[in-house]
C-alpha cells in the first residue's frame, strides 16, 4: 500500500519540481551542517571571546552532538506523527531563530544552551528530510538522492564552514551565525515552494515506533555509524589547532585548508551513494580497515607537514563512505517490515553519527588533555576497530535474513 502511495505522490509532481525539492533538501542539510560544524572553524575565537580554554570551547561540539544524538530518536518519532511538510517548515523557523540567538550570546552557558536547542531541532529536520526521499525519487534513484541530501553536510565543510570562518576572521564569530540565519531563511522559502505537501502518514503510537530498537540490524547499524564517526571526530574536532600548530598554516589561510579538506569529504559522500548501489554494507569493512591504518600512523605523520596533510585528507575521504550504505539498508528493511517507523528509521544516521561525534570529541579531548593533541590518532584507531566489528556482524545478519 505504501509503495502505491509513494508512486502517486511521485507521479503528481513534474521532474523539474522533484529536482527543485531535492535541491531544497540538499540546501537544508548544507544549513544544518554549517550550523553544526561552524564552531570547529571559530573555536579559537569563541574561546578568546569568552576567555575560556579551547578544550572548554570544544564542549560546544561534544554537547551539541550529545543533545542531537540523545534527542533525535524522540524528535523524529514525534515528527512521524505529523504532516511532513508542516513539521519541516515549523522546525525550520525554530532553526533560524536559534542561530540568530547564538549571535546574541553574552556568555558561554547561554551559547551552550542555545546550541543544544539547535541540535534537537536539527536532528528532527534531517530525519524528516530523509523521509521525503520516497516521495521525490524513484526507488532506483533513491541511493543517490539520499547521498546528495547527506552531501549537504560535506558541501558545508567545503563552502559553509570556510565562509563562516572567513566572516568570523573579518567581522567576528557572531556574524557567522547571522550568515547562517539569513541563508536558512532563503532555504526555507524554497522548501515551502517545492516540497510535496501531502505525503502519506501512518497512524502509530509514539512509543510503538521504538520497536525498531529491538531489531539487531538497527542496533548494529547504530554502532557502525557511531564508532565510525567517533574515529573521524577524534581528529576533526581539533583540525584547526592541528593546521595551525603541526602543518603550520597561517591563520588567514586556515579557511582555504578547510576548503581543501571539505572537497575530499564531498567526494566521500557522493561515492557513498555509489557504494550503496554495489553491496556497500559488505565493502565497508575495507573502509574501516583503511581508517584504522590512517589513525595508527597519524601521530608519526604529524611530525612532517606533507605526510600529515596526506593522512588527514585520506581520513576526510573515508569519513562519510558509510552513510548511504548503512542508511539505505535501514530504509529497505524498515519499508518492508516496519512501514509506520520510516521517519524514525530515517533518523538513524543522524543520531548515531552525533553520538559518535560526542564520543570522538570526548576521547579526543581526554587524549589532548593528558598526552597532547599529537596522539589523538590512537583513540581513533580503537574506535575504527569497533566500527569494523559492527559492520561485519551486520553483514552476516543481513545474509541470514535474506536466506530465510
Amino acid at each position: 500500500m505504501s509503495n502505491n502511495n509513494d508512486e502517486n505522490v511521485i507521479s503528481s509532481s513534474t521532474s523539474e519540481n522533484r529536482l527543485l525539492a531535492i535541491i531544497s533538501l540538499v540546501l537544508l542539510s548544507f544549513a544544518l551542517g554549517t550550523s553544526e560544524f561552524i564552531v570547529i572553524g571559530v573555536l579559537t575565537e569563541i574561546a578568546e571571546g569568552f576567555n575560556i580554554t579551547e578544550v572548554k570551547a570544544g564542549g560546544l561540539v561534544s554537547m551539541f552532538a550529545l543533545a542531537y544524538s540523545v534527542c533525535t530518536p524522540f524528535s523524529a518519532a514525534i515528527a512521524g506523527k505529523f504532516n511532513r511538510f508542516h513539521f519541516i517548515i515549523f522546525a525550520g523557523i525554530l532553526f533560524i531563530v536559534g542561530n540568530f540567538l547564538c549571535s546574541l550570546a553574552s556568555n558561554y552557558t547561554f551559547l551552550l544552551i542555545v546550541r543544544m536547542f539547535i541540535a534537537i531541532i536539527s536532528g528532527a529536520l534531517i530525519s524528516v528530510s530523509i523521509s521525503f526521499s520516497p516521495y521525490i525519487s524513484t526507488k532506483d534513484k533513491r541511493p543517490m538522492v539520499v547521498a546528495w541530501i547527506y552531501s549537504g553536510f560535506s558541501i558545508a565543510s567545503i563552502f559553509g564552514v570556510p565562509i563562516g570562518t572567513s566572516i568570523s576572521y573579518y567581522f567576528g564569530w557572531r556574524a557567522s551565525f547571522i550568515f547562517i540565519s539569513i541563508f536558512s531563511a532563503v532555504m526555507l522559502i524554497l522548501m515551502f515552494i517545492t516540497l510535496p505537501k501531502n505525503t502519506p502518514t501512518h497512524k502509530v503510537k509514539l512509543l510503538g515506533q521504538f520497536i525498531l530498537f529491538k531489531d539487531a540490524r538497527f542496533i548494529l547499524s547504530t554502532f557502525t555509524i557511531l564508532f565510525g564517526a567517533a574515529s573521524s571526530y577524534v581528529l576533526y574536532t581539533y583540525l584547526k589547532p592541528i593546521f595551525l600548530n603541526y602543518i603550520h598554516i597561517p591563520n588567514k589561510y586556515v579557511s582555504a585548508a578547510l576548503l581543501v579538506f571539505g572537497v575530499t569529504v564531498l567526494f566521500s559522500n557522493l561515492l557513498s551513494g555509489k557504494l550503496a548501489e554495489h553491496n556497500g554494507v559488505y565493502r565497508l569493512r575495507y573502509v574501516f580497515m583503511m581508517q584504522f591504518l590512517c589513525m595508527i600512523v597519524l601521530p608519526f605523520a604529524l611530525l612532517n607537514a606533507v605526510s600529515s596533510s596526506i593522512v588527514i585528507l585520506i581520513i576526510g575521504f573515508l569519513m562519510y563512505l558509510m552513510n548511504s550504505p548503512v542508511q539505505l539498508n535501514i530504509l529497505d528493511f524498515t519499508e518492508r517490515e516496519y512501514p509506520s517507523c520510516l521517519t524514525l528509521a530515517s533518523s538513524n544516521n543522524s543520531f548515531s553519527f552525533n553520538f559518535g561525534i560526542a564520543l570522538g570529541s570526548f576521547v579526543g579531548s581526554s587524549i589532548f588533555d593528558n598526552f597532547g593533541i599529537r596522539w589523538v590518532g590512537f583513540g581513533g584507531a580503537v574506535l575504527s576497530v569497533l566500527a569494523f566489528l559492527s559492520i561485519v556482524c551486520l553483514y552476516k545478519i543481513n545474509n541470514k535474513n535474506d536466506n530465510i
